[in-house]
């Protein structure tokens, strides 16, 4: 299942949620990629201003998944709605003259 992470912090929860579904604490996830406890503990909290891509792409590997890399979408805003009712507005009425 692909998730789209907005920031820092949904990456760190992401990572958590994922460690807890594997059944790993912070201190063994720690062991198996050579980190420290409360360097995940702060990660997962998104309480670090700065995580390597090594470390990153180490305890995904662990997590058995991985990285990817896909263009964002454009957010539906409240005016994107108002113009398509417009438009289809606009459409219908064209289409019953």
């Amino acid at each position: 299942m692909q998730q789209h992470l907005s920031d820092f912090t949904d990456l760190g929860r992401e990572v958590a949620r994922l460690r807890k579904a594997k059944g790993l604490t912070q201190k063994q996830l720690g062991a198996l990629t050579g980190m420290g406890q409360s360097t995940l503990a702060r990660f997962e909290t998104g309480q670090v201003a700065e995580f390597g891509s090594r470390k990153l792409l180490r305890v995904l590997e662990v997590l058995g998944c991985g990285l990817a890399v896909s263009p964002n979408r454009p957010r539906f805003t409240l005016d994107d709605a108002l113009e398509q009712r417009r438009h289809e507005a606009s459409s219908s009425a064209a289409m019953t003259a």
